[in-house]
């Protein structure tokens, strides 16, 4: 069963509360959310506007839901019933207004929530778009994304192919799928689409596509991107999904389609490969179509409240602040960098440091601490500076040059020092470009460099100014 998270706090005296943080069915968090609630925009207001109810009262609570950037608060009287029969469900805590809002802030962190509405990228590169927030968003497997522009392509090609997709980016890679499959129940789509919904360390970002077409080069597709608050979409699956009752397949390699029952085709899907050879196409269908269509609708109607519309930069810098800030580390001095981005910077000497949630930060200069931070799943960050040339090396800029090139433009560089055409400031810069790009095997740093150079007589002390 699909469940959500959902905290239940109760004001028990002037600085006395209770919560509660249950984990009760998608469906029936479905069914509150459809409930008269109060709308807050932070949660110190909220916290601090409950009112002091009588701890006899049982089963009185206040639950709490995000909403896309906003707070609902539900005011409930679920009945002692209610409260024995989820006694053992979930988690409680009692303390001060200070320390529950501690609390529920991590739980509602970890279910994705952010104070601000939902963003959204009109008539923008869909590829380009997606592309940037994999790059900031999912750490490992990116080599998803390759699949999703060929799924995004081909139905951008084909105008009678479906134009509105679901798309999702986690810290484990990348999914995408076609809108009306996500709303079919014991689909592989539906149940991708879930499965990423409790799981806090894959911080999911979840968005809706709206293709337009290709470009006037036929290289990328126009469209719009929609940011959705996922855990809200979950819930309404539950209640807005239908299970199909028929499959359409296309085989390789034979014509036409062939039509087989829902349940013969899960139960009996190999023998079926077996007997027809590899599937090409899979479409499905339900019972009632009128319905389901306003399922979809009424889905698409709840992407489009209140989004905000961003450009794709700005959009990808706020994430990557979000997820700093969510994590502890609140200094803004450093960019966030993937781990797998760390290691390659590590490689390449430059400056990398390892990031702890009560502000600090440790450089991280060899393997072995790398793999000591990546293993107590720390996060990276590295100054702008360096993370652009991190980026040039990246798109394999370095390989433009040979090794002797590069060492005879570190000893130009170093010359025109000497000549005093550069000046200190500058002469190091350039001179950790260049080692840099020669794949860490001049790693030391620039002043050490120089310095070694002038106690060698190859450079005069004081001659770089």
């Amino acid at each position: 069963m699909e469940w959500n998270e959902v905290c239940s706090l109760v004001r028990t005296d002037e600085d006395e509360y209770t919560l509660r943080i249950y984990h009760l069915p998608r469906a029936e968090a479905q069914e509150m959310r459809g409930q008269d609630s109060v709308v807050l925009d932070n949660l110190t207001g909220l916290v601090s506007e409950l009112p002091v109810m009588d701890v006899g009262m049982e089963g009185r609570t206040n639950f709490i839901l995000p909403d896309n950037g906003k707070l609902q608060l539900y005011k409930m009287d679920k009945g002692r019933e209610f409260v024995k029969q989820e006694q053992f469900n979930g988690t409680s805590f009692h303390g001060t207004k200070e320390e529950v809002t501690a609390q529920i802030q991590e739980s509602l962190q970890g279910r994705g929530y952010h104070p601000r509405p939902c963003a959204c990228f009109r008539d923008v590169d869909v590829l380009e778009t997606l592309q940037k927030i994999m790059e900031h968003n999912t750490e490992y497997h990116q080599t998803d994304f390759p699949y999703d522009r060929e799924t995004l392509m081909a139905a951008a090609k084909d105008g009678k192919a479906p134009k509105y997709f679901f798309w999702l980016s986690r810290r484990g890679g990348t999914h995408c799928f076609k809108e009306e499959q996500v709303y079919m129940e014991k689909t592989s789509p539906h149940n991708s689409w879930n499965a990423n919904g409790n799981s806090k360390k894959e911080h999911p970002r979840a968005f809706w596509l709206e293709l337009q077409g290709q470009d006037m080069e036929g290289n990328g597709i126009r469209g719009n991107v929609f940011e959705i608050d996922y855990q809200k979409h979950l819930d309404y699956l539950s209640t807005h999904s239908s299970t199909p009752v028929w499959v359409d397949i296309i085989f390789q390699n034979r014509p036409g389609y062939r039509t087989f029952g829902f349940q013969q085709y899960e139960k009996d899907w190999p023998s079926i490969v077996q007997e027809y050879g590899k599937i090409e196409k899979v479409s499905y269908g339900v019972e009632d179509s009128e319905q389901f269509a306003h399922s979809v609708l009424g889905g698409r109607r709840m992407f489009l409240q209140d989004a905000v519309e961003m450009e794709v930069d700005d959009y990808v810098k706020l994430i990557d602040k979000e997820r700093l800030h969510g994590y502890g580390y609140t200094v803004d001095d450093l960019l966030l960098t993937a781990p797998l981005d760390a290691e390659k910077a590590i490689q390449h000497g430059l400056e990398c440091f390892m990031l702890n949630q009560d502000n600090s930060k440790e450089k991280i200069s060899d393997h072995r601490a790398y793999e000591w931070a990546v293993s107590r799943e720390r996060l990276f960050g590295m100054p702008a500076g360096e993370k652009e040339i991190l980026q040039y090396l990246k798109q394999g800029v370095s390989s433009l040059f040979t090794m002797g090139e590069m060492q005879k433009i570190y000893a130009l560089v170093l010359q025109a020092g000497m000549e005093n055409e550069l000046g200190e400031k500058e002469l190091h810069s350039i001179l950790h470009k260049v080692e840099c790009l020669l794949s860490g095997g001049m790693q030391r740093n620039s002043n050490e460099k120089v310095q070694e150079l002038q106690g060698a007589g190859i450079l005069e002390a004081g001659m770089i100014q």
